[in-house]
């Protein structure tokens, strides 16, 4: 069984998992929901759709990383189906390696079907379209005291009757608007939360090789919000006397606020692509870290 055989098998069984798409369907539904709740932004509507959406993806990717990278390991030596595949010509590096691959190859999977729910739903309510729809849903001439001051309707159409040649013109000036901007900076912030999620996967998969699934899953918690908080913690210590241990804490653990530019996007502050390069890097290495890790223990677990 090759590295290629052990990913497509771990990343069957990862997509066949009843919990895979919970999450999945839970997080469409908080998204779908944020568009409801828009009221209690308070002006700042479209950021909260936005900041709404990268969050939940990112929470969604928190509970893949969890729930299928804390027992892939776990289960496998528990039921004896890793002697039996260790048997074969397979190192032990390539059946992690394997592993990894078939978790992030899921995760990704399901990532794509946020993103694309998430883009939907982003460019629906940034859009105008919706406004000249409910119109011809009710029979009446396009009314500028019913549209939100966020948006902009060219004033010559105001009090014309709505047409399907009106919907489909800005239907697709939006859509063409909507893929020059928002639409970058959207994907970059899904790729740096989705690189966030896949150095948990990692660090999850290196702990399966010791503990079960219910530890395993708060290690990842913790490390999940301690990433989030160890910059401040860093920033908030120096000059005392516990700065050298919050810095080398910061040095062992990885600073995942270094990832999160959901807000930043939601307020349409552009991530440049140079920054993104150089945080995949930077994810590349935690990755690195974490598997070499899960490979040295994996290596001295007793299996048989």
């Amino acid at each position: 069984m090759t590295t290629a055989a052990i990913t497509s098998n771990t990343f069957r069984e990862a997509v066949r998992q009843p919990v895979y798409w919970a999450i999945i369907l839970l997080t469409a539904v908080l998204m779908c929901l944020s568009v409801v709740f828009v009221g209690f932004a308070l002006g700042e509507e479209s950021k909260f759709v936005r900041d709404a959406g990268l969050t939940s993806i990112t929470i969604a990717g928190l509970l893949m990383a969890m729930f299928l990278s804390s027992s892939v390991v776990a289960d496998e030596i528990e039921k004896k189906t890793a002697l039996s595949v260790l048997c074969k010509p397979v190192g032990r590096s390539e059946f992690i390696f394997g592993k990894f691959l078939g978790i992030v190859l899921a995760i990704i999977a399901g990532y794509i079907i946020l993103t694309l729910l998430f883009l939907v739903t982003v460019w629906w309510f940034e859009s105008q379209v919706q406004y000249l729809m409910l119109f011809k849903f009710y029979g009446q001439p396009l009314n500028a005291r019913w549209i939100s001051t966020d948006f902009f309707i060219d004033s010559p159409l105001h009090g014309q009757p709505i047409t399907l040649s009106m919907i489909a013109s800005l239907f697709w000036s939006d859509v063409s608007g909507f893929v020059v901007s928002p639409l970058p900076n959207l994907a970059k912030g899904v790729a740096l939360s989705l690189c966030e999620v896949t150095v948990l996967a990692a660090a999850a998969l290196a702990v399966s090789t010791r503990l079960s699934m219910i530890f395993n899953a708060c290690l990842t918690l913790g490390l999940f919000i301690l990433g989030h908080q160890i910059g401040y913690l860093v920033h908030s210590l120096t000059g005392s006397q516990t700065a050298l241990g919050a810095k080398i804490v910061l040095a062992i653990v990885p600073n995942f606020e270094l990832l999160n530019y959901a807000s930043d996007i939601a307020f349409d502050k552009v991530v440049p692509m140079h920054l993104v390069g150089f945080l995949a890097l930077y994810t590349v290495g935690w990755i690195g870290v974490f598997l070499l890790a899960a490979i040295a223990l994996f290596d001295q677990r007793e299996i048989a």
